[in-house]
């Protein structure tokens, strides 16, 4: 486990698509699936549970379903960016990366989520089965992703199995009242961790109201000091 500040974590955790083919202990991906579950829940439901895939022949009956499924989505922006350069470039080519090698990472962990309507939903109007709590389910996803950063792994969060979720259930025995939340491809990382960039806080943060946002009042604040001539 590396020696890292929880806001070092915080602020080194990217999303690894290339990953090395090494295998995981499966005391580090107890211990990732131990943080997920220590995340908040409404009203303390926990509606988590967790399904651990290695098993190379199920690993490459959901890669030949993934790359299919993520062709689909990204082919056409990916022929137009093909000689770009570009963060959003890089990022796409990241993604064909791991959708086209699935099936060689270690691990891949599906978070799911007990269905159950929500309140807003009208008894009259709950049709099929019900939606997973995703509100939930992802901050108990993102705790793992943390785990898997301050444990030295490598790991994203990807939602493209859900093109074909009714399938991969059927295939991995996953019971109608459980939903596939999120897949998080985890393994040791091939390349480098680095520290995420994002936008300021800053500039997109409101205050009371949407149209007094922090940049303006600290150029409000900035104004009246020069004002009164501090």
């Amino acid at each position: 486990m590396s020696d890292l500040s929880f806001f070092d974590v915080v602020e080194n955790t990217r999303a690894i698509k290339r990953l090395r083919e090494d295998p995981v202990p499966l005391e580090l991906i107890r211990r990732v699936i131990e943080i997920g579950t220590k995340a908040p829940s409404g009203v303390n439901t926990q509606p988590w549970e967790f399904l651990v895939v290695r098993d190379a022949p199920a690993k490459r009956w959901i890669q030949q379903r993934y790359v299919r499924f993520a062709i689909e989505r990204f082919a056409t922006e990916l022929g137009a960016l093909e000689n770009v350069d570009t963060a959003h470039a890089r990022m796409l080519r990241t993604v064909m990366h791991l959708a086209e090698h699935l099936h060689e990472v270690p691990v891949l962990l599906f978070v799911c989520g007990r269905r159950d309507w929500p309140a807003a939903v009208p008894v009259d109007q709950r049709v099929g089965l019900a939606p997973p709590p995703y509100g939930s389910v992802y901050p108990c996803a993102q705790n793992m992703l943390l785990a898997c950063r301050a444990l030295g792994l490598g790991a994203s969060l990807t939602t493209i199995h859900h093109m074909f979720e009714s399938e991969l259930a059927r295939y991995l025995g996953v019971p109608d009242g459980v939903s596939l939340v999120a897949l998080l491809p985890i393994g040791f990382p091939r390349g480098r961790f680095g520290p995420v960039t994002r936008r300021p806080g800053q500039g997109i943060t409101h205050f009371d109201r949407w149209d007094s946002s922090e940049t303006e009042l600290v150029r409000a604040v900035v104004n009246r000091d020069e004002e009164n001539g501090s």
